[in-house]
Order: structure tokens, then sequence, then C-alpha cells
């Protein structure tokens, strides 16, 4: 029974993420901090900068595990630790458990909402509308979309919180709100 409510409860957190995370947006290459943009004259834009690619970079690996409900060779490690990594692979494993995959990808439109660089580890928050309508859950085998509650949240705020592991930003936690944007 507890593996039913953890699977159901993974995949409903899957399916609520699918429903709001970033679709329309262009596909942007991969962002990495280069070696000239941490000497940048604000040290403030700089970490936003790199907490914005690592952001997306993170989504990025996400959109790869979802689709084959695995994260296996993805790099969502090398992006998210902590309560996100946690969050993540339960959502993949009960993925995995019902069969389904997500398949597309979600729109974002991240802000990067706080930076303290003045303690260690260094911490930042990103405030972000993910719309999941363009993510849409599917049974792996046959592709035959998964339906799921209309009054679901397809657009949604969400709260991410990242911190410095050594030197390299990470996203740590993400909470998504219980409203639209």
């Amino acid at each position: 029974m507890r593996r039913a409510v953890v699977a159901a409860t993974a995949l409903s957190v899957a399916v609520t993420a699918t429903g709001c995370g970033g679709g329309g947006e262009e596909k942007k290459p991969k962002a990495s901090a280069s070696p000239s943009a941490t000497k940048s004259s604000d040290p403030q834009a700089t970490a936003k900068a790199e907490v914005l690619a690592v952001y997306r970079n993170y989504w990025e690996a996400q959109v790869k595990a979802y689709a084959k409900a695995s994260p296996v060779d993805t790099g969502l490690d090398k992006y998210a630790f902590d309560k996100a990594l946690g969050k993540a692979e339960s959502e993949l494993v009960a993925l995995k458990l019902n069969g389904n995959v997500i398949k597309g990808e979600p729109k974002l439109s991240p802000e990067v909402t706080a930076v303290s660089l003045d303690e260690t580890p260094k911490k930042a928050t990103i405030t972000d509308c993910v719309d999941v309508s363009n993510w849409k859950l599917v049974k792996e085998k046959t592709g035959e979309e998964v339906k799921l509650p209309k009054e679901r949240l397809t657009r949604f705020v969400t709260t991410i919180n990242a911190r410095t592991v050594g030197d390299k930003w990470m996203i740590t936690e993400t909470q998504q709100q219980d409203r639209t944007c």
C-alpha cells in the first residue's frame, strides 16, 4: 500500500510538473559559466547568469530523464542534488512503475530574485512561471496520452533554491506554488 501511495504521489508530482513546465520558449543551447564570465566586474550579475544557466541545464536534463523515465545518461545529477534531485528521482520511479513517460517540453520564464554571495555556500532563489501545457504524460509502450484532471494547473509559479557546492551552482529544491501565473 505504501509503495502505491508513493508511486501515486510521485506520479501526481510528475504530472503537475508536466502541466506547468516551460513551453513556447525557444530552445537555448546549454549554458555554462565560462571563465571570462566569472571575471565580470559585477559579481551579482555573474552569479545570476550562472544560476540561470544551471537552472536551464537542470530542466534540459529533467526533460531527457522524464522522456525515458530514467535519470541514466541525462546529467540530472550534475545540476541538482539534495531535495531537488530526490524529488526528480522519486517522480521517475513513479513514472516507471506506472509505465509512463513525459513527452514534449515545458516553457520556462525564470528570474533570479535573490542572490547571497556573502555566505558560504553562496545561495540564490529563482522564481519561474512553468508552463507544462506542451509536456504530456503518455503510456511508454503505446504513446497514448494519459488523461489528467482538467482542473490541474498547467501554468504555475515555482520557487527554486540553488547554492554553490564548491565553486559550482546546483539546484537544491523546487517548490511548486498552488497558483497560476
